[in-house]
Protein backbone atom coordinates (compact mmCIF):
# COMPACT_ATOMS: atom_id res chain seq x y z
CA UNK A 1 0.00 0.00 0.00
CA UNK A 2 0.73 3.69 -0.59
CA UNK A 3 -0.06 6.66 1.65
CA UNK A 4 -0.16 10.36 0.82
CA UNK A 5 2.87 10.72 2.83
CA UNK A 6 4.84 8.32 0.75
CA UNK A 7 6.19 8.60 -2.75
CA UNK A 8 8.37 5.26 -2.38
CA UNK A 9 7.50 1.59 -2.51
CA UNK A 10 8.98 -1.15 0.19
CA UNK A 11 9.11 -4.69 -0.91
CA UNK A 12 7.46 -5.85 2.18
CA UNK A 13 4.54 -3.34 1.18
CA UNK A 14 4.47 -4.05 -2.41
CA UNK A 15 6.33 -7.60 -3.38
CA UNK A 16 4.11 -8.20 -6.80
CA UNK A 17 5.38 -4.63 -7.70
CA UNK A 18 9.16 -5.25 -6.97
CA UNK A 19 8.32 -8.85 -8.35
CA UNK A 20 7.37 -7.33 -11.34
CA UNK A 21 10.00 -5.17 -11.94
CA UNK A 22 12.43 -7.49 -11.57
CA UNK A 23 11.43 -9.72 -14.71
CA UNK A 24 10.99 -6.59 -16.37
CA UNK A 25 14.56 -5.49 -16.21
CA UNK A 26 15.41 -9.40 -17.34
CA UNK A 27 14.56 -10.40 -20.73
CA UNK A 28 14.83 -13.70 -20.17
CA UNK A 29 12.85 -14.17 -16.87
CA UNK A 30 10.17 -12.40 -18.95
CA UNK A 31 9.94 -14.12 -22.16
CA UNK A 32 10.37 -17.51 -19.63
CA UNK A 33 6.99 -16.53 -17.95
CA UNK A 34 5.72 -15.98 -21.43
CA UNK A 35 6.44 -19.25 -23.04
CA UNK A 36 5.40 -21.35 -20.51
CA UNK A 37 2.05 -20.07 -20.77
CA UNK A 38 2.45 -20.17 -24.11
CA UNK A 39 3.60 -23.58 -24.77
CA UNK A 40 0.95 -24.98 -22.56
CA UNK A 41 -1.97 -23.29 -24.49
CA UNK A 42 0.01 -24.74 -27.87
CA UNK A 43 0.20 -28.13 -26.61
CA UNK A 44 -3.62 -28.44 -25.72
CA UNK A 45 -4.37 -26.89 -29.27
CA UNK A 46 -2.66 -30.04 -30.67
CA UNK A 47 -4.12 -31.60 -33.19
CA UNK A 48 -3.26 -35.52 -31.89
CA UNK A 49 -0.97 -37.31 -29.36
CA UNK A 50 2.34 -37.46 -31.38
CA UNK A 51 2.04 -33.77 -32.43
CA UNK A 52 1.43 -33.05 -28.51
CA UNK A 53 4.30 -34.81 -27.65
CA UNK A 54 6.38 -33.00 -30.00
CA UNK A 55 5.61 -29.28 -28.71
CA UNK A 56 5.89 -30.78 -25.15
CA UNK A 57 9.44 -32.08 -25.88
CA UNK A 58 10.30 -28.57 -28.13
CA UNK A 59 9.06 -26.57 -25.22
CA UNK A 60 10.96 -27.98 -22.70
CA UNK A 61 14.22 -28.44 -24.68
CA UNK A 62 13.33 -24.59 -25.45
CA UNK A 63 12.48 -23.55 -22.00
CA UNK A 64 15.23 -25.69 -20.04
CA UNK A 65 18.14 -24.30 -22.48
CA UNK A 66 17.59 -20.43 -22.53
CA UNK A 67 15.91 -20.46 -18.71
CA UNK A 68 17.42 -22.43 -16.59
CA UNK A 69 21.06 -23.98 -18.09
CA UNK A 70 22.67 -20.14 -18.00
CA UNK A 71 22.02 -20.55 -13.98
CA UNK A 72 24.33 -23.14 -14.48
CA UNK A 73 26.61 -22.73 -17.32
CA UNK A 74 27.25 -18.68 -17.11
CA UNK A 75 28.49 -18.42 -13.78
CA UNK A 76 30.81 -21.81 -14.40
CA UNK A 77 31.93 -19.78 -18.21
CA UNK A 78 32.62 -16.48 -16.58
CA UNK A 79 35.32 -17.81 -14.18
CA UNK A 80 37.02 -20.41 -17.07
CA UNK A 81 37.31 -16.96 -19.26
CA UNK A 82 38.38 -14.82 -16.19
CA UNK A 83 40.74 -17.74 -15.36
CA UNK A 84 42.11 -19.41 -18.49
CA UNK A 85 41.57 -16.27 -21.11
CA UNK A 86 41.91 -13.32 -19.31
CA UNK A 87 43.98 -14.59 -16.52
CA UNK A 88 42.44 -11.97 -14.41
CA UNK A 89 41.94 -14.66 -11.69
CA UNK A 90 44.13 -17.53 -10.00
CA UNK A 91 41.01 -19.52 -8.16
CA UNK A 92 37.30 -20.26 -9.26
CA UNK A 93 36.65 -18.89 -6.02
CA UNK A 94 37.49 -15.91 -5.95
CA UNK A 95 35.40 -12.89 -5.70
CA UNK A 96 37.43 -10.86 -8.59
CA UNK A 97 35.51 -12.96 -10.77
CA UNK A 98 32.90 -10.70 -10.07
CA UNK A 99 34.81 -8.06 -12.25
CA UNK A 100 32.96 -9.99 -15.33
CA UNK A 101 30.26 -8.11 -14.69
CA UNK A 102 31.64 -4.99 -15.38
CA UNK A 103 29.46 -3.31 -18.41
CA UNK A 104 30.68 -3.03 -21.54
CA UNK A 105 29.92 0.39 -21.99
CA UNK A 106 33.09 0.91 -19.40
CA UNK A 107 35.21 -1.42 -21.62
CA UNK A 108 35.75 1.70 -24.45
CA UNK A 109 38.79 3.05 -23.51
CA UNK A 110 41.12 2.41 -20.34
CA UNK A 111 39.93 5.78 -18.86
CA UNK A 112 36.27 4.52 -18.86
CA UNK A 113 37.49 0.81 -17.16
CA UNK A 114 39.14 2.80 -14.50
CA UNK A 115 35.96 4.44 -13.62
CA UNK A 116 33.74 1.60 -14.23
CA UNK A 117 35.97 -0.43 -12.00
CA UNK A 118 36.23 2.20 -9.17
CA UNK A 119 32.17 2.44 -9.66
CA UNK A 120 31.77 -1.61 -9.16
CA UNK A 121 34.47 -1.48 -6.70
CA UNK A 122 31.55 0.15 -4.21
CA UNK A 123 29.98 -3.34 -3.99
CA UNK A 124 33.62 -6.00 -4.73
CA UNK A 125 37.39 -5.68 -4.10
CA UNK A 126 39.03 -5.27 -6.77
CA UNK A 127 42.10 -4.43 -5.26
CA UNK A 128 44.27 -7.64 -6.32
CA UNK A 129 43.73 -7.43 -9.77
CA UNK A 130 44.71 -4.12 -9.97
CA UNK A 131 48.07 -4.68 -8.50
CA UNK A 132 48.57 -7.71 -9.83
CA UNK A 133 48.25 -5.62 -13.37
CA UNK A 134 50.20 -2.88 -11.90
CA UNK A 135 46.95 -0.34 -12.41
CA UNK A 136 47.59 -0.77 -15.79
CA UNK A 137 44.03 -0.19 -16.80
CA UNK A 138 44.73 -0.50 -20.97
CA UNK A 139 45.69 -3.98 -19.80
CA UNK A 140 42.85 -4.89 -17.44
CA UNK A 141 40.09 -3.74 -20.43
CA UNK A 142 42.01 -5.68 -23.30
CA UNK A 143 42.01 -8.75 -21.11
CA UNK A 144 38.46 -8.34 -19.60
CA UNK A 145 37.45 -7.50 -23.33
CA UNK A 146 38.50 -11.78 -24.79
CA UNK A 147 36.84 -13.14 -21.34
CA UNK A 148 33.79 -11.33 -21.96
CA UNK A 149 33.48 -12.39 -25.69
CA UNK A 150 34.78 -15.81 -25.03
CA UNK A 151 31.52 -15.88 -22.66
CA UNK A 152 29.13 -14.67 -25.40
CA UNK A 153 30.70 -16.93 -28.06
CA UNK A 154 30.27 -19.80 -25.88
CA UNK A 155 26.58 -18.72 -25.25
CA UNK A 156 25.48 -18.03 -29.01
CA UNK A 157 26.96 -21.69 -29.90
CA UNK A 158 25.80 -23.83 -26.57
CA UNK A 159 22.51 -22.72 -25.97
CA UNK A 160 21.15 -21.77 -29.87
CA UNK A 161 22.68 -25.49 -30.75
CA UNK A 162 20.40 -27.14 -28.07
CA UNK A 163 17.24 -24.71 -28.80
CA UNK A 164 17.45 -25.49 -32.12
CA UNK A 165 18.05 -29.49 -31.77
CA UNK A 166 14.54 -29.84 -30.55
CA UNK A 167 12.93 -29.72 -34.20
CA UNK A 168 15.51 -32.28 -35.84
CA UNK A 169 15.55 -34.70 -32.20
CA UNK A 170 11.45 -34.69 -32.42
CA UNK A 171 12.06 -35.52 -36.49
CA UNK A 172 14.22 -38.30 -35.71
CA UNK A 173 11.81 -39.67 -32.44
CA UNK A 174 8.66 -39.35 -34.61
CA UNK A 175 10.26 -41.13 -37.59
CA UNK A 176 11.49 -44.17 -35.36
CA UNK A 177 8.03 -44.17 -33.34
CA UNK A 178 5.43 -44.23 -36.09
CA UNK A 179 7.55 -44.64 -39.06
CA UNK A 180 6.20 -41.76 -40.68
CA UNK A 181 8.38 -39.13 -42.17
CA UNK A 182 5.70 -36.33 -42.45
CA UNK A 183 4.38 -33.84 -40.15
CA UNK A 184 2.74 -35.10 -36.71
CA UNK A 185 0.14 -33.01 -37.06
CA UNK A 186 -1.38 -34.30 -40.26
CA UNK A 187 -1.40 -37.58 -38.90
CA UNK A 188 -4.86 -38.06 -37.83
CA UNK A 189 -5.97 -36.30 -40.83
CA UNK A 190 -5.09 -38.55 -43.96
CA UNK A 191 -3.38 -41.91 -44.74
CA UNK A 192 0.14 -42.92 -44.26
CA UNK A 193 0.19 -42.55 -47.98
CA UNK A 194 -0.69 -38.91 -48.05
CA UNK A 195 1.22 -37.89 -45.66
CA UNK A 196 4.44 -39.40 -46.80
CA UNK A 197 3.84 -38.21 -50.33
CA UNK A 198 3.65 -34.81 -48.61
CA UNK A 199 7.22 -34.93 -47.15
CA UNK A 200 9.15 -36.88 -50.12
CA UNK A 201 10.33 -33.67 -51.47
CA UNK A 202 11.87 -32.17 -48.32
CA UNK A 203 13.35 -35.70 -47.13
CA UNK A 204 15.43 -35.33 -50.14
CA UNK A 205 16.78 -31.95 -48.75
CA UNK A 206 17.43 -32.97 -45.24
CA UNK A 207 20.96 -32.92 -45.22
CA UNK A 208 21.63 -29.87 -47.23
CA UNK A 209 18.65 -27.90 -44.76
CA UNK A 210 21.05 -29.66 -42.01
CA UNK A 211 24.19 -27.67 -43.04
CA UNK A 212 22.49 -24.52 -43.76
CA UNK A 213 21.95 -24.68 -40.47
CA UNK A 214 25.14 -25.20 -39.20
CA UNK A 215 26.32 -22.49 -41.11
CA UNK A 216 23.94 -20.16 -39.78
CA UNK A 217 24.79 -20.99 -36.52
CA UNK A 218 28.67 -20.84 -36.73
CA UNK A 219 27.99 -17.38 -38.41
CA UNK A 220 26.42 -15.94 -35.07
CA UNK A 221 29.11 -17.99 -33.05
CA UNK A 222 31.66 -15.77 -34.75
CA UNK A 223 30.02 -12.65 -34.20
CA UNK A 224 31.47 -11.53 -31.24
CA UNK A 225 34.87 -11.69 -32.95
CA UNK A 226 33.54 -7.94 -34.44
CA UNK A 227 32.34 -6.75 -31.20
CA UNK A 228 36.14 -7.12 -29.88
CA UNK A 229 37.29 -6.06 -32.69
CA UNK A 230 35.25 -2.78 -32.80
CA UNK A 231 35.82 -2.03 -28.93
CA UNK A 232 39.41 -2.89 -29.31
CA UNK A 233 40.15 -0.87 -32.09
CA UNK A 234 40.64 3.28 -31.57
CA UNK A 235 38.89 4.62 -34.68
CA UNK A 236 36.15 3.27 -37.92
CA UNK A 237 32.57 2.75 -37.99
CA UNK A 238 33.13 -0.33 -36.64
CA UNK A 239 34.65 1.02 -33.62
CA UNK A 240 31.89 3.98 -33.01
CA UNK A 241 29.52 1.86 -33.57
CA UNK A 242 30.89 -1.34 -31.63
CA UNK A 243 31.38 1.42 -28.27
CA UNK A 244 27.63 3.12 -28.83
CA UNK A 245 25.80 -0.15 -28.94
CA UNK A 246 28.52 -2.34 -26.28
CA UNK A 247 26.34 -1.90 -23.36
CA UNK A 248 23.09 -3.67 -25.58
CA UNK A 249 25.46 -7.00 -25.30
CA UNK A 250 25.68 -6.75 -21.24
CA UNK A 251 24.47 -9.66 -19.47
CA UNK A 252 22.18 -8.81 -16.18
CA UNK A 253 24.04 -9.95 -13.04
CA UNK A 254 26.59 -11.44 -15.54
CA UNK A 255 23.49 -14.61 -15.81
CA UNK A 256 21.13 -13.15 -18.08
CA UNK A 257 21.00 -12.12 -21.45
CA UNK A 258 19.52 -8.87 -22.83
CA UNK A 259 17.15 -8.04 -25.19
CA UNK A 260 19.25 -7.63 -28.34
CA UNK A 261 21.95 -10.85 -28.57
CA UNK A 262 18.88 -12.79 -27.23
CA UNK A 263 16.72 -11.59 -30.49
CA UNK A 264 19.81 -12.99 -32.43
CA UNK A 265 19.87 -16.26 -30.57
CA UNK A 266 16.56 -16.82 -31.49
CA UNK A 267 16.32 -15.67 -34.80
CA UNK A 268 19.04 -18.56 -35.77
CA UNK A 269 17.14 -21.02 -33.48
CA UNK A 270 14.29 -20.17 -35.58
CA UNK A 271 15.88 -20.91 -38.82
CA UNK A 272 16.90 -24.07 -37.46
CA UNK A 273 13.46 -25.25 -36.46
CA UNK A 274 12.18 -24.33 -39.88
CA UNK A 275 14.89 -26.18 -41.63
CA UNK A 276 13.75 -29.04 -39.32
CA UNK A 277 10.58 -29.40 -41.35
CA UNK A 278 9.29 -32.08 -43.05
CA UNK A 279 6.76 -30.52 -45.70
CA UNK A 280 6.30 -27.57 -46.78
CA UNK A 281 2.85 -27.18 -44.32
CA UNK A 282 5.30 -27.49 -41.98
CA UNK A 283 7.32 -24.44 -43.48
CA UNK A 284 4.67 -22.12 -42.96
CA UNK A 285 3.43 -23.75 -39.65
CA UNK A 286 6.90 -23.04 -37.72
CA UNK A 287 7.63 -19.94 -40.06
CA UNK A 288 4.10 -18.15 -38.97
CA UNK A 289 4.43 -19.38 -35.40
CA UNK A 290 7.85 -18.30 -34.79
CA UNK A 291 7.60 -15.29 -36.50
CA UNK A 292 4.68 -13.87 -34.84
CA UNK A 293 5.88 -15.17 -31.34
CA UNK A 294 9.30 -13.06 -31.84
CA UNK A 295 7.61 -10.29 -33.51
CA UNK A 296 5.00 -10.12 -30.18
CA UNK A 297 7.71 -10.01 -27.74
CA UNK A 298 10.41 -7.88 -29.39
CA UNK A 299 8.43 -5.42 -31.10
CA UNK A 300 4.57 -6.06 -29.97
CA UNK A 301 5.22 -5.87 -26.75
CA UNK A 302 6.69 -2.43 -27.07
CA UNK A 303 3.87 -1.00 -28.68
CA UNK A 304 1.16 -2.55 -27.20
CA UNK A 305 2.85 -1.47 -23.71
CA UNK A 306 3.64 2.22 -25.14
CA UNK A 307 -0.07 1.97 -26.48
CA UNK A 308 -1.49 1.46 -22.88
CA UNK A 309 1.30 3.83 -21.20
CA UNK A 310 -0.04 6.27 -23.36
CA UNK A 311 -3.68 5.85 -22.71
CA UNK A 312 -2.99 5.93 -19.09
CA UNK A 313 -1.03 9.14 -19.43
CA UNK A 314 -4.07 11.08 -21.04
CA UNK A 315 -6.77 9.67 -19.26
CA UNK A 316 -5.44 8.77 -16.04
CA UNK A 317 -3.04 11.75 -15.27
CA UNK A 318 0.07 9.35 -15.10
CA UNK A 319 3.64 10.01 -16.39
CA UNK A 320 4.65 6.70 -17.64
CA UNK A 321 5.96 7.75 -21.24
CA UNK A 322 9.58 8.99 -21.43
CA UNK A 323 9.00 12.41 -23.04
CA UNK A 324 12.74 13.49 -22.63
CA UNK A 325 14.16 10.75 -24.59
CA UNK A 326 16.37 11.02 -27.55
CA UNK A 327 13.92 12.01 -30.71
CA UNK A 328 14.45 9.50 -33.07
CA UNK A 329 12.31 8.37 -35.62
CA UNK A 330 11.58 5.24 -34.19
CA UNK A 331 10.75 7.09 -30.59
CA UNK A 332 8.63 9.47 -32.48
CA UNK A 333 6.59 6.64 -34.27
CA UNK A 334 6.37 4.43 -30.88
CA UNK A 335 7.37 6.73 -27.17
CA UNK A 336 9.65 4.65 -25.16
CA UNK A 337 7.78 3.86 -21.37
CA UNK A 338 10.34 4.24 -18.26
CA UNK A 339 11.18 1.19 -16.27
CA UNK A 340 9.18 0.52 -13.67
CA UNK A 341 12.49 0.67 -11.57
CA UNK A 342 12.22 4.56 -12.20
CA UNK A 343 8.87 5.99 -11.50
CA UNK A 344 7.34 6.27 -7.69
CA UNK A 345 3.86 6.37 -5.96
CA UNK A 346 1.12 5.78 -8.56
CA UNK A 347 3.20 5.57 -11.33
CA UNK A 348 5.01 2.78 -10.59
CA UNK A 349 1.53 1.36 -9.39
CA UNK A 350 -0.06 1.44 -12.71
CA UNK A 351 2.52 1.09 -15.25
CA UNK A 352 3.37 -2.96 -12.89
CA UNK A 353 -0.73 -3.64 -13.44
CA UNK A 354 0.04 -2.62 -17.05
CA UNK A 355 2.85 -4.92 -17.68
CA UNK A 356 0.92 -7.68 -16.69
CA UNK A 357 -2.14 -6.77 -19.26
CA UNK A 358 0.65 -6.49 -22.21
CA UNK A 359 1.80 -10.02 -20.89
CA UNK A 360 -2.01 -11.36 -20.94
CA UNK A 361 -2.43 -9.70 -24.51
CA UNK A 362 0.73 -11.20 -25.80
CA UNK A 363 -0.54 -14.66 -24.62
CA UNK A 364 -3.99 -14.31 -26.13
CA UNK A 365 -1.78 -13.72 -29.57
CA UNK A 366 0.49 -16.49 -29.32
CA UNK A 367 -1.24 -19.24 -27.19
CA UNK A 368 -4.55 -18.49 -28.10
CA UNK A 369 -5.15 -17.03 -32.05
CA UNK A 370 -1.77 -18.32 -33.76
CA UNK A 371 -2.43 -21.70 -32.33
CA UNK A 372 -6.21 -21.94 -33.83
CA UNK A 373 -5.54 -20.18 -36.83
CA UNK A 374 -2.70 -22.48 -38.21
CA UNK A 375 -4.71 -25.50 -37.25
CA UNK A 376 -7.42 -24.17 -39.62
CA UNK A 377 -4.54 -23.81 -42.42
CA UNK A 378 -2.80 -27.07 -41.78
CA UNK A 379 -6.43 -29.02 -42.38
CA UNK A 380 -7.10 -26.75 -45.16
CA UNK A 381 -3.53 -28.02 -46.91
CA UNK A 382 -3.98 -31.25 -46.27
CA UNK A 383 -7.89 -31.69 -47.25
CA UNK A 384 -6.34 -30.17 -50.53
CA UNK A 385 -3.98 -32.93 -50.98
CA UNK A 386 -6.50 -35.43 -50.02
CA UNK A 387 -8.99 -34.40 -52.19
CA UNK A 388 -6.58 -35.09 -54.92
CA UNK A 389 -5.71 -38.13 -53.94
CA UNK A 390 -9.12 -39.12 -53.98
CA UNK A 391 -10.07 -37.86 -57.31
CA UNK A 392 -7.16 -39.72 -58.86
CA UNK A 393 -8.00 -42.96 -57.23
CA UNK A 394 -11.42 -42.36 -58.45
CA UNK A 395 -10.68 -41.69 -62.14
CA UNK A 396 -8.34 -45.08 -62.26
CA UNK A 397 -10.71 -47.02 -60.55
CA UNK A 398 -13.62 -46.14 -63.22
CA UNK A 399 -14.38 -48.35 -65.68
CA UNK A 400 -13.53 -47.24 -69.16
CA UNK A 401 -16.01 -45.76 -71.79
CA UNK A 402 -17.08 -47.50 -75.00
CA UNK A 403 -15.70 -44.76 -77.00
CA UNK A 404 -12.24 -44.79 -75.13
CA UNK A 405 -11.78 -47.81 -76.59
CA UNK A 406 -12.36 -47.17 -79.96
CA UNK A 407 -10.44 -44.16 -79.52
CA UNK A 408 -7.54 -46.45 -78.45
Amino acid sequence: MISSNQNTITFKSAPIVNATMFIEDRVLLNKALLDTATSTSIILNANNRNEAEERLRRSFIGWATAFLTPLVTLPLTNKLAMKHIAKLTKSYFSKDNNLVKLSNKYLTSAEATKQGIEELSKKYNFSEIIKNNNNDYEKIRKKLINAKMSVLAFDFLFTTSLMASAGFINRYITRKKTGKDGFSAEFNMANKNVVEKRAEKFKKTEKLRNNIFIASLLLLTASPLLLRRGLLKDSGKLSEFVKKHASKFDYNDGIFMKRLPFLLMAIVTDIGLILSSRNQTEVKDNAVRLSATQAAFFGGDIIIGSTLAAISDKFFKTELLDKNCNKNWINKLIPPIKPIRDLQGKNKSVATGLFWVNMLALFGIIGIVIPKMLNRMIKHDVDKDVHAQNKVETNFNKPPKMEDFINK
